[in-house]
């Protein structure tokens, strides 16, 4: 039987005085104490000079890396695997909130203008950001169904948070790679109700963006080419969308079976002809290794 819970544990403003509920509460604020006195010692005097070089700024590649690689041991659905690449991402998340701590207390101690925010803080604001978003839990908001919830965040975002923006689509952040952000363009826009009512109806659009991509490459006009393809790719991903599929997942499971049977056909080349370039095969045979590889389930 699944254990309950105390929700006043988490409904305090600021967490501070807060006692851990059982043992397994205390093993993760250990954990998570050790991780951020670590993160304090590498980017001490005493610690490691590369980490004291990083900025902000200057992680931010780390923080994607970290994230992708996370997400893809999720995806092999290996729990040792997550475990290390999700310990990975703590850690540098953690690391970056420590760059603006010692900012936000070199400005307290200097009586300035604090630059940064105190690592607590970080916490202490996501922990009244998740509460205040899930009334349905912690208030007296009861028999929120689950494909409520979503709605009911965007309305707290903009009416509790004071967070509306000139346009909906404003909240995307640009830094996002140009898959996810179209997905994320698609599906704030749909909210709106500016959207294809049915995936025929989006089909539709993706083989009228195809024609045009076809005409567009008779032209010889390579701008004209380049804007229409981003036209098709942008009605592609909507139409996936519309069939209830993510595409950033679908195209990474693509991505993943490519990388297996090309590596499987690059193997039998070199089999075959040991030494030579797997392009003088010829694409038949090349396509014959592929079907092999596919009939095998790969």
């Amino acid at each position: 039987m699944e254990k309950s819970l105390d929700k006043s544990c988490v409904l305090n403003s600021r967490g501070k005085e807060l006692l851990a509920q059982d043992e397994k509460s205390e093993r993760v604020a250990a954990a998570f104490c050790r991780l951020f006195e670590l993160a304090r010692v590498l980017r001490s005097k005493e610690g490691c000079p590369w980490d004291r070089e990083q900025t902000p700024r200057s992680m931010r590649g780390a923080l994607v890396e970290e994230t992708f690689e996370a997400v893809d041991a999720i995806t092999e659905g290996d729990a040792m695997h997550s475990k290390e690449e999700l310990g990975d991402l703590f850690f540098n998340a953690t690391l970056v909130c420590s760059m603006f701590d010692e900012q936000w207390e070199a400005g307290r101690n200097a009586g300035g203008k604090k630059d940064g925010f105190a690592f607590e803080d970080a916490l202490d604001d996501v922990c009244q950001k998740l509460i205040r978003r899930h009334p349905h839990v912690f208030a007296a908001a009861k028999g929120v169904k689950a494909e409520s919830v979503p709605g009911l965040w965007d309305s707290i975002k903009e009416n509790v948070e004071g967070r509306k923006s000139d346009c909906v689509l404003d909240s995307v952040p640009k830094e996002f790679p140009p898959l996810l952000k179209a997905c994320k363009f698609q599906r704030k826009a749909a909210k709106k109700g500016f959207d294809w009512p049915d995936a025929d109806s989006a089909l539709a659009k993706m083989n009228e963006e195809l024609g045009e991509v076809k005409s567009a490459s008779l032209e010889g006009d390579s701008g004209h080419l380049e804007e229409e393809c981003g036209d098709m790719l942008f009605a592609a991903v909507n139409y996936v969308q519309k069939l209830g599929v993510d595409p950033v997942l679908a195209l990474e499971r693509a991505n993943k079976k490519f990388y297996e049977r090309f590596s499987y056909v690059q193997h039998k080349c070199e089999q075959l002809e040991p030494g030579k370039d797997m392009a003088s095969l010829g694409l038949e045979q090349m396509e014959a290794f592929w079907k092999e590889c596919k009939l095998a389930g790969n």
